[in-house]
């Protein structure tokens, strides 16, 4: 379901709640609560979904732009750690540079790209742009990359996390978090002493 289909189905069902004449007023808020909880949880559900599905490509992304997609063997693991552990020190865009020169002129596949994506951490374009040049596909990469959200980024994450915020049921806008949370695990078919 989408967003748009759960917050429709929720509101559809507290007006049901709301407008039976047959429940009492207890028995319609512990309703709304299940309502609201079983909402929220659909839609933190599809959040979440959301937050993986853009994790995975900007993953998928910077394996294409900065390293090899699938499996390598134990030896590459440890020079591509090396070479990300050079690339880390550099600290001036004209070092990288030649850095990268050097590590292109010598065939240094994983030297290259860790440069590379330290240019891309720094916000060395004319480093990023030497390395990108020589590469089919990595433009594109790059601008679907740059597109992307970044889901760490803590006012993405606030304004995407209230995009899927149910709200509460009319009956319930006066209740803390946890008297919704007590009211949702009532049940109602308990005989009454036991509720």
């Amino acid at each position: 379901m989408t967003r748009e289909q759960i917050i429709a189905a929720y509101s559809s069902k507290l007006e049901r709640i709301e407008a039976s004449r047959t429940y009492s007023d207890h028995a319609k808020r512990v309703m709304a609560a299940k309502a609201y909880k079983e909402a929220q949880a659909a839609l933190d559900q599809l959040r979440q979904g959301e937050v993986d599905s853009i994790s995975t490509r900007r993953a998928q992304l910077q394996r294409r732009m900065f390293g090899h997609p699938g499996t390598a063997d134990a030896q590459t693991v440890i020079a591509r750690r090396d070479a990300n552990d050079r690339a880390a020190k550099l600290d001036d865009p004209r070092v990288a540079q030649e850095a990268l020169q050097t590590a292109q002129m010598e065939g240094d596949d994983l030297m290259a790209q860790a440069i590379a994506a330290r240019a891309a951490q720094s916000g060395w374009s004319d480093v990023l742009g030497s390395y990108a040049g020589g590469r089919p596909g990595f433009q594109e990469a790059a601008e679907e990359y740059s597109q992307l959200p970044d889901p760490d980024n803590w006012q993405w994450k606030f304004h995407h996390t209230g995009q899927f915020m149910a709200g509460a049921p009319s009956n319930l806008r006066d209740a803390q978090p946890h008297e919704i949370d007590r009211l949702a695990a009532v049940d109602l078919d308990a005989p009454e002493d036991a509720a």
